[in-house]
């Protein structure tokens, strides 16, 4: 490959790092949309090169400045985090300097910038998809520096074979990759997940189906969706794979004959909102997702307290206070990408209503209603008068007679008789409103919740997708209070992606927990759990003989630490393999320098003199400046030396005596 076409290689490398480490801070959803233009032209231009500022460095560099002051002049005023203002100059930077005149110099600096936009985007977002910008930069910047270095000693009409260049530099950087892991794991920290930011919705958005209002007809789209919009922590954690509970979101009281709505007032916001008592309760710590794209708290049946929320943004996370709307509802007070909180849950918990005009809202019928309706649950019921009772029949025959489907048309005039009595198939709303009405039409109080259903175990924590939206009915009791009823068929209360989708999604959630779990939340616990798994086996854990039976009273057993010996062994045979690659002859000298130094000495010997410092392609092109007797073989082994040194254009033994005899008949 010739020069210009290495340079061209090695530019658009550069440019490929700093393109890297910009998608690492751009996926954050951090940076002002005019900053992420300028560098995406920029980016451009320099894949074209273009280079404007070569030529115009002075008032390149002003308008630079000129950026940098409006930048940190919002900083001043509240309106931009300092943190995103610092890694939007870096971009600046780092595109001007891709647009200046190409050198080793300009380079380095491209890189050095991009390399702090790696580590702001490191404090901005803790996303799976950093490991990916991470590793496309560290490539990128090994191959074009690597180019940088081997360049220098090659005449510019010499051909350089890319091959060894790429070979050499693989294993400078799987090297540099062991080490960089090994550092990770043993040297001491607290956490990376320090500063506690989330990137926004991205260009999907937020899509949860929790919304202000529940309004019959058309299909549901959402339970197609795979997105994760949630992810808990349960303690205790349940022994179990697939999480077959109700996540409580919003409750919906008033209906119109075609949609729900709450009539719950907000009150003042709190820190901490208390539903009931916390003993017994299961805790949950959740994370809402932005996809989420809602206030409301979600918490597993039946939620008796809400605390410690954090509103996660772009500027970082702050303490948001509790708005409690009504008599279940809990929403964040402010907005946010996302969120994380504590939640507690208790499966008895009997929501005892003392609120007359809740239970008289959770009674009222639209003026309009159908007496078919009416008509319909009383034959149902027949002789039930009690509250559960009647919940209990009116359920199992939703489920048995009408049919769970996500293909409806569009908009009809009575969407509840249309259900009930024409179609006889609809979604998870249709049945609950179903439901919620009948029992309103025996005197009953009931009212429509809408959350979530299920959950599946990934890693250490649940996630509850997009597709898991699920409305249902609580009904009440004097004596039994608020008690949940689910007319939905089974088949229809979890999600239903596409399965080509949902493999993809699920094999990316694993992977991102994984990368959570593993990197982003790793903390000194965790390498004190290593080291000790390392030097201390498992409880239970054994020599080959616990077949034999239990160990007697007062007799110790002995534990082979096997796995601390493997590991010691594996890390041996590398450290071995290591050192004996970088401390072989042919790692340390190259076969060209015995050359270099017969060809030396034959010079001592023909007592040509030599500057203090002066290395053999200074004195060969002094030689030729002299016209001195040995300036042509002199050149002609100086040439072939740098050729089987850095071009990888070997030297065979009867060309080195040839060269050296040269000299002499040169002398003579």
């Amino acid at each position: 490959m010739r020069l210009v076409e290495r340079r061209r290689l090695r530019l658009r490398l550069r440019d490929l790092a700093a393109g890297s480490a910009f998608s690492a801070v751009a996926l954050s959803g951090a940076l002002p949309a005019p900053v992420a233009a300028i560098f995406g032209v920029s980016f451009v231009l320099s894949l074209l090169g273009k280079r404007p500022f070569a030529q115009q460095r002075a008032w390149s560099v002003v308008v630079l400045l000129a950026m940098a002051l409006v930048l940190f002049g919002l900083v001043s005023r509240g309106v931009l985090d300092l943190v995103v203002a610092a890694v939007g100059f870096a971009s600046l930077v780092t595109a001007h300097r891709m647009l200046s005149e190409p050198s080793a110099t300009t380079d380095q600096q491209v890189l050095l910038a991009s390399l702090l936009l790696m580590a702001g985007a490191a404090a901005l977002s803790g996303d799976v998809w950093y490991a990916a910008c991470l590793l496309a930069f560290g490539v990128f910047a090994c191959l074009s520096l690597g180019l940088t270095v081997v360049e220098g000693p090659i005449e510019r009409d010499e051909e350089l074979p890319l091959a060894p260049v790429l070979r050499q530099v693989s294993i400078g950087v799987a090297i540099a990759l062991a080490g960089g892991i090994a550092f990770f794991i043993l040297f001491p920290r607290l956490s990376w997940n320090v500063a506690a930011r989330r990137t926004g919705p991205g260009l999907l958005g937020g899509t949860t189906g929790m919304s202000d209002r529940v309004r019959l007809g058309g299909g549901g789209d959402i339970k197609t969706s795979a997105r994760v919009v949630l992810r808990a922590t349960l303690e205790p954690s349940p022994k179990t794979d697939r999480l077959d509970r109700y996540w409580v979101g919003r409750h919906f009281d008033a209906f119109d004959g075609r949609e729900w709505r709450g009539s719950g007032t907000a009150a003042a916001p709190v820190p901490r909102v208390m539903l009931g008592e916390l003993r017994g309760a299961l805790v949950q710590r959740i994370e809402l997702l932005p996809a989420y794209a809602s206030r409301t708290l979600v918490g597993l049946a039946q939620p008796v307290a809400y605390g410690t929320a954090l509103a996660l943004g772009n500027t970082g996370s702050t303490s948001t206070p509790l708005v409690k709307v009504g008599a279940e509802e809990v929403r964040f007070s402010t907005d946010a990408n996302a969120y994380t909180y504590v939640a507690y849950s208790r499966t008895d918990y009997p929501m005892l209503e003392e609120d007359l005009a809740v239970l008289e809202a959770a009674r009222a019928l639209p003026e309009d209603l159908d007496p078919k309706v009416s008509e319909l649950a009383a034959r149902i019921v027949d002789q039930a008068t009690e509250p559960e009772q009647v919940a209990a029949v009116l359920e199992l025959w939703l489920q048995r007679n009408l049919s769970y489907t996500l293909e409806l048309p569009g908009e009809v005039d009575d969407p509840l008789t249309d259900f009930l009595f024409e179609r006889k198939e609809g979604h998870c709303e249709h049945f609950a409103t179903a439901l919620a009405v009948m029992l309103r039409t025996r005197g009953i109080p009931a009212r429509v919740v809408g959350g979530f259903f299920g959950g599946e175990r990934v890693g250490e924590r649940f996630v509850v997708r997009a597709g898991d939206a699920h409305a249902w009915v609580e009904a009440y009791s004097p004596v039994r209070g608020w008690m949940t009823f689910d007319a939905t068929p089974e088949s229809g209360r979890g999600s239903r992606p596409q399965a080509v989708l949902a493999g993809l999604i699920d094999a990316y959630e694993r992977l991102e927990e994984l990368w959570r779990s593993r990197v982003v939340d790793y903390s000194l616990v965790d390498q004190w759990e290593f080291a000790r798994r390392l030097v201390r086996p498992p409880n239970g854990a054994g020599t080959d003989d616990d077949d034999d039976g239990p160990t007697p009273v007062g007799a110790s057993r002995t534990r082979t630490p096997t796995r601390a010996i493997f590991v010691a062994g594996a890390a041996g045979l590398i450290a071995l393999f290591l050192v004996r690659r970088l401390t072989r002859p042919g790692a340390r000298t190259h076969p060209a320098s015995g050359f270099l130094v017969q060809l030396e000495r034959r010079l001592d010997g023909l007592h040509v003199p030599r500057r203090p410092g002066e290395d053999l392609e200074a004195l060969s092109l002094r030689l030729q400046e002299e016209h001195h007797r040995l300036a042509a073989p002199v050149g002609r082994a100086t040439r072939r030396y740098l050729e089987a040194r850095f071009g990888q254009r070997p030297l065979s033994k009867e060309e080195r005596r040839s060269l050296l005899a040269a000299l002499e008949r040169s002398r003579r």
